[in-house]
Formats: structure tokens, sequence, C-alpha cells
């Protein structure tokens, strides 16, 4: 495992995105400790990919101040993988330093796919493509995983599944990650913290002080998740 930086990986303050007259972020301040997994959420054109854009450098229009402290990886809703190179090939695409092909075969193995390095990805289901594309985040060793609805494409079994994977490889790795989702639950299950974005700005910040492994049927998780729901504009049933 490499080594981790200490301290916070992203420091961001008045982080500001507009659309033209539409103000997308309005003045977010965040920070991720090295190896905490913070979810994101808000409802859709909150701002939670735009914010995530920012922070991997793919938005040249923001304004305020971020830094990123340590090398990163992102993981997009999409696998994006190139469908003319082959599962290998995808994973190690950009990668350099000693032994590529032997870090490609241990982050495949990692994922559950040892073996299936010649494998096209016309050849791979929903679950094992997007398996592929932690594999090719994984093999760059990232400090921070930058994570845009990773499982939010695919069938409930696959994306329990893959869940539990990204729990392992946390576990295993310590990376720090941004995990933008929709899904209340997921956000419980694998997050350290919960954020909210309503408006252009952080208005829900809190811990998630449940042990883990965990489960929906876990002692606390029940009243988080209605806490979480309520602040989303989700009322608890009368």
């Amino acid at each position: 495992m490499a080594t981790r930086p200490a301290g916070d990986v992203v420091t961001a303050t008045g982080v500001r995105r507009a659309f033209a007259d539409t103000v997308v972020l309005d003045g977010v301040d965040l920070t991720i400790a090295a190896g905490e997994v913070v979810a994101l959420l808000g409802g859709s054109g909150s701002g939670k990919t735009t914010l995530l854009r920012i922070l991997a450098g793919l938005d040249a229009d923001a304004t305020g101040h971020w830094r990123v402290d340590g090398s990163l990886a992102v993981v997009f809703q999409e696998h994006r993988l190139l469908p003319w190179k082959r599962v290998a090939d995808n994973v190690a695409l950009g990668v350099t330093g000693p032994d590529v092909r032997g870090r490609t075969a241990a982050a495949l193995t990692e994922v559950g796919l040892a073996g299936r390095e010649r494998a096209w990805p016309a050849e791979l289901s929903g679950g094992q493509s997007q398996r592929v594309a932690v594999a090719r985040a994984l093999v760059r060793e990232p400090d921070l995983l930058l994570l845009d609805e990773p499982f939010g494409a695919l069938d409930a079994l696959t994306r329990l599944r893959m869940q539990g994977l990204f729990g392992r490889l946390r576990a295993q790795h310590g990376f720090a990650a941004l995990l933008v989702t929709h899904d209340v639950d997921e956000a419980l299950l694998l997050a350290d913290r919960t954020l909210v974005l309503d408006g252009g700005r952080v208005v829900h910040n809190a811990p998630v002080p449940l042990p883990h492994p965990r489960a929906p049927d876990a002692p606390g998780f029940g009243a988080l998740r209605r806490q979480l729901l309520e602040r989303l504009g989700v009322p608890a049933p009368s």
C-alpha cells in the first residue's frame, strides 16, 4: 500500500460555479480527511457532479479556493471503457512506473476479475464493466477517489455487491473518497460523513456514527435514514 498523506486531502473554501445566470455552487466549503469517505447528496441539479468535476480538475471556470493533496482517480457512472482495447489495456491506460502488467493483474484480482485481462469490454456484464472501472482507479493507488454515482446504473443486486466491494477495498487501501449518490442507504452504508447540497450550499454536514461493516437493519440506521431523508425534503410518512 502506498504511503498516505496525513491531514486533509481536500480543502475547499468559497467554491462558486455559475452557468450563464444560473448559480449552481454558491460558496461551498468542504474538507475531507485522509482515509475519510464522504457521501454527497442533493436533488438533481444541486451541483453534486459539478463540485466533483471541480475537485477532479475538469472544470476551469469555477472560482474560490480548493486544493487536493496527493493523487486522485475518478470513477464515473458510466464505465467509459474503450471498446477497442482489452480489459487489461483499459485498466493500464496512462499508468506508468514499474511492473504495470503485474499491478494491473493485481487490481483486477481485487475486484474479482482475475483471468479476464484479455476479455473485450463487449464480453462483460454491466457490473463487470464497472469493476474494471474501479480497477482502473485502484491501479493508480489514489489518495482520493472521486465517485460520481458509480453504481447508479446497475441492477439492485449488482449494486449491493459493488457496495460491499467498495467497503472491502476502502478498508484494505485506506483511500479517502467523495461519493456522489442519490441513494440514502448507500450513503449511510459506506460513508463516514454525509453532506447535502441545496441552493448551491452545504445545508447538512453530519457524521455517520455506526461501526463498519454496516447493514440497514443495524441499530440506529433507521433513525439516521429518516433524518437524512427529511433533510433531502422527503418527510417520514405520518
